[in-house]
């Protein structure tokens, strides 16, 4: 089992539960987390030792030496869920079923590092979990087996990922159970699309996009980076809004219920946070930090 983020945590959860056997872990190196800096294993890394599973944390596999570790554990199969690592394509052929991979997405819609993020962004309605065999070429691998989910108005790329990857799980078992008989089915080439990298520049709210332009990215980018804006110096990140028909100047404060205008329509806020707070509602929020009402946000 190769993760490291939480949206492998129902993987090996669930591989434990079933009673796999599981030869080794390999996550990524324990490193500093959050304001207090302190050195912090991954979840997966925690989850192994719990469980008494032997966890390897390569900085990478450019050494024939981690090459090596890996091949003298003679695996049948490797599964790979956000492990955040380049695996090489000598490793490819080491497992004697090859390498799975959960991805989140309808492939080969949204292939690459960000696809929850970038479907809610661009306003799908519909998204997936996708199980397919790791090729040399990013994401383009044979699927095995997908299922279609629903985007629910006003889920956050946090919550979508946390429900994606259970029902990845789910899959990954199924193809698990099935795997000498699997055969998976070669992506179609037409319709690809990628999900690169969130830029750290496209976190900031523009305030001259039309509202559910907003909107779509304040949900598709909390609450990690969480898309914001600033005012009088402060950082100011909206992790959860409502649209409104109210129109303004785009980027000014229209009301005290802080409805904010867009380039078309306006969002409301309804889940934010101060740069150095943690989050809270609106209400909560307005009671500690004022905005007055015809100013505009930058």
């Amino acid at each position: 089992m190769m993760g490291s983020s939480r949206f492998a945590i129902p993987t090996l959860e669930l591989l434990l539960q079933r009673d796999y056997e599981i030869i080794a872990v390999y996550t990524q190196p324990p490193r500093s987390a959050n304001r207090g800096k302190k050195i912090t294993p991954t979840p997966i890394d925690q989850i192994a030792a719990k469980n008494d599973l032997k966890v390897f944390t390569p900085l990478d596999f450019s050494d024939e030496a981690s090459i090596r570790q890996f091949e003298i554990l003679e695996p049948d199969v490797a599964v790979v869920v956000s492990y955040g690592l380049i695996l090489p394509g000598g490793l490819l052929d080491i497992p004697r079923f090859g390498f799975l991979n959960i991805h989140p997405s309808l492939l080969p819609l949204w292939r690459g590092a960000a696809p929850v993020q970038r479907s809610l962004m661009e306003g799908d309605t519909k998204t997936g979990v996708s199980i397919i065999k790791v090729t040399k070429k990013l994401d383009a691998g044979p699927v095995f087996l997908q299922q279609e989910v629903e985007i629910d108005q006003g889920i956050t790329a946090s919550e979508l990922s946390d429900k994606l990857a259970l029902k990845g799980a789910g899959l990954l078992c199924t193809v698990l159970d099935n795997l000498e008989t699997a055969d998976p089915v070669q992506q179609n080439n037409v319709g690809v699309s990628y999900a690169h990298k969130i830029a750290k520049e496209e976190a900031r709210i523009d305030w001259q996009q039309p509202s559910r332009a907003i909107y779509n990215k304040v949900h598709g980018l909390s609450y990690q980076p969480g898309a914001w804006f600033e005012h009088r110096g402060v950082q100011i990140k909206i992790l959860k809004c409502e649209l409104l028909d109210k129109e303004g100047e785009p980027g000014q404060v229209l009301d005290q219920d802080m409805t904010l205008s867009c380039g078309k329509g306006s969002i409301r806020p309804t889940l934010i946070q101060r740069q150095g707070k943690t989050s809270m509602n609106l209400q909560d929020f307005m009671r500690g930090y004022k905005l007055e009402i015809g100013e505009k946000l930058s």
